[in-house]
């Protein structure tokens, strides 16, 4: 008996033992809470900032294989997590790649050190200057983003040391004029953005290229929603997508690059687009002239220079009711098909499309019509034989209101003989002929000047003499 009870006490002690080692163990979880419960490998998903190393407050890090031989990168994500620019820390991580601090609280841009860092994304802050220098030390950035910060300063050399960068975004911001040769440091840049600094206007007038040092290679240029009203670019540059949304412009600027593909105008003050709005833009491919408050009509020979061009949208520009049906046709008259395979005209107010215009619609892979107020008359009628559908609806004539083109048989595409003008002639005509021989009846009824009537009135006539005698009361008393 006594082997048993050795044994019972044994177990016991252990038992003892595990239940305080479990509880230590407990109490050493609770003091360490804001420590990642990870393995080793999992230990450097959160690698900075060293303050916060390996704390619910740390940036996720995760490793890929860099471009183009596989070599090890590093993609730090740090959004989202109410960071000031003093939380940071200058040295980042070795292969680190891309650095995402957007959605924080830096009221500074920080300043990092890293030879290998290629993409650095600061959007959705509260920095509001830039001081020089301030990125010389990321010396291999290829792309920064500033958008979405509060901005009114860059000093002259803001951007010094950045030899490498392709692309800037300094979108959504209030900057009100820039530095002389801000951009000189930038050998290689190919994007700029700049839209949406409202008060940008400053530089109306102004030849942005040697103004501001702009790298005369640049193929992107974003300048939407800055006020403008005149701009000047150099004709030789090799710029390939101008964007101008939301502007002031009245007339699409004349000194423009002639290798410009891509062109967006849209939300401007064009009431007309004329022939001397697209004559130096002959290697232009897409055109959008979007959402127009005020563009009424599209003039004959207005497209007779694009020559390239694949895509047009003259989408939401609701005043647009005229569309020329010589607007492809050149000044000479001989028509030359350009490659359009895209053109939209959703929402605008067109009723009509004039038959001069089939042979670029046949060509069409791609034909918006919905929302237009179309009048399927005779005039019409070749638009039903496209091949592709258009999405377009009848308003008039009534009896085929709402339908489809498509939908449509050709015999309900009818002109009526007579214009409306006459038929309400006409109408006003039998009036008149009308009223004419009511008054010659009532006339012809009338008795003649000569004949009197004269009829006596008697007693009994209710046209006698009447004679009102007063109340006589009577008294009975």
């Amino acid at each position: 008996m006594t082997k048993p009870l050795t044994l019972t006490m044994t177990h016991r002690s252990n038992f003892g033992r595990s239940l305080l080692m479990l509880i230590c163990l407990l109490l050493l979880g609770a003091s360490r809470s804001e420590l990642i419960d990870a393995n080793d490998e999992d230990v450097d998903r959160f690698c900075y900032p060293a303050a916060f190393k390996n704390t619910r407050r740390s940036c996720e890090c995760s490793n890929v294989s860099a471009s183009p031989w596989g070599m090890r990168a590093l993609h730090i994500d740090c959004s989202y997590k109410d960071f000031k620019a003093d939380d940071l820390t200058e040295l980042l991580p070795f292969y680190i790649d891309t650095l995402d601090l957007s959605w924080n609280k830096l009221n500074r841009a920080p300043a990092l050190n890293s030879d290998s860092l290629r993409l650095l994304n600061l959007m959705h802050n509260n920095i509001s200057s830039i001081a020089s220098s301030n990125f010389a030390r990321v010396f291999s950035l290829k792309e920064l983003y500033l958008g979405w910060n509060s901005i009114q300063l860059l000093e002259p050399q803001a951007f010094a040391g950045l030899p490498h960068l392709q692309v800037l975004n300094l979108a959504h911001n209030n900057l009100h004029a820039l530095p002389g040769q801000i951009f000189a440091p930038l050998l290689v840049l190919q994007t700029l953005e700049l839209s949406w600094n409202r008060q940008l206007n400053q530089t109306n007038g102004v030849e942005l290229y040697s103004s501001y040092d702009i790298n005369p290679k640049l193929n992107t240029l974003r300048l939407d929603a800055c006020g403008l009203s005149e701009l000047k670019l150099p004709i030789e540059a090799p710029l390939r997508e101008l964007s101008l949304r939301r502007n002031l412009f009245v007339r699409v600027p004349s000194q423009l690059p002639r290798q410009l593909e891509r062109l967006d105008i849209s939300e401007n003050l064009l009431e007309h687009l004329l022939p001397v709005d697209t004559a130096r833009l002959s290697q232009l491919q897409q055109l959008y002239v979007e959402d127009m408050p005020l563009l009424q009509s599209i003039a004959a020979h207005a497209f007779a220079q694009l020559q390239h061009v694949e895509e047009m949208s003259f989408q939401n520009s609701r005043r647009l009711s005229w569309l020329d049906g010589e607007a492809f046709v050149p000044l000479d008259g001989n028509l030359t098909l350009p490659p359009l395979r895209t053109l939209s005209f959703r929402g605008t107010m067109l009723r009509n499309f004039n038959v001069t215009l089939s042979p670029v619609f046949r060509q069409l892979t791609q034909l918006d019509l919905n929302g237009v107020p179309l009048h399927c008359d005779c005039q019409l009628v070749w638009l039903k034989d496209l091949a592709i559908q258009t999405n377009g609806r009848c308003l008039r004539p009534a009896r085929v209101r709402g339908l489809l083109i498509s939908s449509v048989r050709r015999d309900e595409f009818s002109c009526e003989r007579w214009p409306r003008w006459a038929y309400g002639m006409i109408i006003l005509a039998l009036i008149a002929l009308c009223s004419a021989g009511v008054y010659l009846i009532v006339m012809g009824l009338r008795p003649h000047r000569g004949v009197t009537m004269r009829r006596k009135v008697g007693a009994g006539s209710p046209y006698a003499r009447v004679t009102i005698e007063p109340n006589r009361q009577e008294n009975f008393h």
